[in-house]
């Protein structure tokens, strides 16, 4: 399995010298000073100096031995100073007064395309927020499910509870990449699987054109991993073994091996990966390929176990993406927006001031958030970003209540200027982006996916008799009678993909 994992670098010798540093910056953030603090894992650990001590490499493996027990500790030392060649962007939040505008698609693309993609087994479908029950671990959850659609390269890869699929761009089915196995009741409304007793297949990651892909197997604690290349895809005339001694997938170019319990992050670069975690004390972890502990991101929100309050009770939200190729992330009641630099450094790239009505940690747990503003939202398009928030707690009860207010800013990626959006709904879910281009379908706001430089949307006709239905004044008669026409031939195994660029 080229380029998936690393080759490993013995490091017998390394004697640091330990500085306390006391840094503060104008927007007050904690800046741990490391060793190295902007390089890469690789670079970090083969960067010889008076104070690290390099050995040869040893050979590469295609995967780490099954056996390989990852050492106890974590390698280098966190930095989240800010870079002085691209500070954060101050973004000013609050309730401003004055001419509302509405969210147009011509201010994110200039053109617009329609794909459809179909299953080629008539019996098969796409999920549409279908319920899914799991028995996981002995534990029962239930949740609404629906396929995600990625584009890559030439290709579409759609993903879901059921399995991972790769469509060409045309729309036309290719291959089933990982499909989950197991037994239990499975109809276009309803799902129930038991993954502790069956195989459930991942879409672990996408970085540069691969998809990364795993299966897990609760019951025996077994894990395989395995890769397809979308700008180079591997060409196979027969159906290849798809996870050794458990059976094979007929058709699938995917050839998957069985690997140690690693931790399943987003790839950094290809040595390294990233998990984002929304606990205490810790709120990132960067491994290598081996799965060694490189750097651990503390909290900074911390409070004792002793104090933990049911999420439940949390008003305030977490945000993990990827946008420009780099991961980003925001803790709950933070205000600032991290890109991760590298293996052992994030970097402060964006500050929500809130002002008086930022909420803090007691008060958001507690629920004392009348009058306060709260990030509910970010969606990040390419010159711009959609910040919806709060104006009070957003629950059930706060709705029936009438006690939460949602509002919308498209802030100016660069400068940070912010312009108030008119959602034309009372909540975020049945807000739309106006079609202005073509005059066709409208995009789910709550659902829209940027990708690279465009924007893609995905509907089964579920979906799109869900948009009719929630919105009859907002879409003139014209639009829903084409919306219409557009449900109405669509079938459970087919998908209707909207790219715009």
């Amino acid at each position: 399995m080229p380029n998936v994992f690393s080759n490993r670098i013995n490091v017998l010798s390394l004697v640091t010298r330990h500085l306390s540093l006391i840094v503060t910056c104008h927007l007050s953030l904690i800046s741990c000073s490391g060793r190295n603090p902007n390089l890469s894992e690789n670079q970090l650990l083969t960067l010889t100096n008076d104070s690290v001590q390099i050995v040869a490499e040893t050979p590469p493996a295609a995967l780490p031995d099954t056996s390989y027990v990852p050492p106890v500790g974590v390698k280098f030392t966190e930095n989240r100073s800010v870079d002085p060649a691209s500070p954060p962007v101050i973004l000013k939040v609050s309730l401003q007064t004055g001419a509302k505008q509405p969210l147009k698609l011509s201010q994110f693309g200039s053109s617009v395309e329609y794909i459809t993609l179909k299953l080629p087994d008539e019996k098969d479908f796409f999920l549409s927020e279908t319920s899914i029950q799991i028995n996981s671990d002995n534990r029962v959850r239930s949740h609404g499910s629906s396929t995600q659609v990625n584009k890559v390269g030439d290709y579409f890869v759609t993903s879901d509870e059921l399995g991972i699929r790769l469509f060409d761009s045309k729309g036309a089915f290719v291959h089933n990449l990982l499909l989950s196995e197991f037994d239990g009741e499975r109809d276009f409304k309803k799902i129930e699987i038991e993954f502790f007793e069956s195989k459930r297949a991942r879409l672990w990651d996408i970085f540069n054109g691969t998809c990364y892909l795993a299966m897990t197997y609760a019951k025996e604690r077994k894990i395989w991993a395995g890769q397809y290349n979308c700008l180079s895809p591997p060409i196979h005339p027969e159906g290849k073994q798809i996870y050794g001694e458990s059976g094979s997938l007929t058709g699938s170019p995917v050839e998957m091996q069985l690997t140690q319990q690693l931790p399943m992050g987003k790839f950094l670069d290809n040595q390294t990966r990233f998990i984002f975690t929304t606990g205490c004390p810790v709120v990132g972890t960067s491994f290598n390929a081996m799965g060694d502990t490189l750097c651990r991101f503390t909290n900074l929100v911390r409070r004792d176990e002793s104090q933990r309050i049911s999420a439940i009770a949390n008003s305030d939200k977490s945000f993990f993406y990827r946008a420009d190729g780099k991961l980003y992330f925001r803790q709950a009641y933070c205000d600032t927006i991290f890109r991760v630099q590298s293996a052992n450094r994030i970097v402060p790239a964006y500050c929500f001031n809130l002002g008086v009505q930022r909420v803090g940690l007691e008060d958001g747990i507690r629920s004392r958030t009348q009058g306060k503003l709260i990030p509910w939202k970010w969606i990040v398009f390419k010159n711009s970003m959609v910040l919806i928030f709060t104006e009070g707690r957003d629950c059930p009860n706060c709705r029936k209540a009438g006690e939460v207010t949602f509002h919308c800013l498209l802030f100016d990626k660069q400068t940070g200027h912010a312009t108030v959006i008119d959602m034309k709904s009372q909540y975020p879910e049945e807000a739309l982006i106006e079609n202005d281009i073509d005059g066709g379908l409208p995009l789910p706001l709550n659902a829209v996916n940027t990708q690279g430089d465009g924007v893609i949307a995905s509907f089964t006709k579920g979906q799109i008799e869900e948009i009719l239905k929630n919105n009859v004044k907002n879409i003139p008669a014209e639009t829903a009678s084409k919306l219409k026409a557009q449900a109405d031939v669509l079938r459970p195994n087919e998908m209707l993909v909207m790219v715009v660029r």
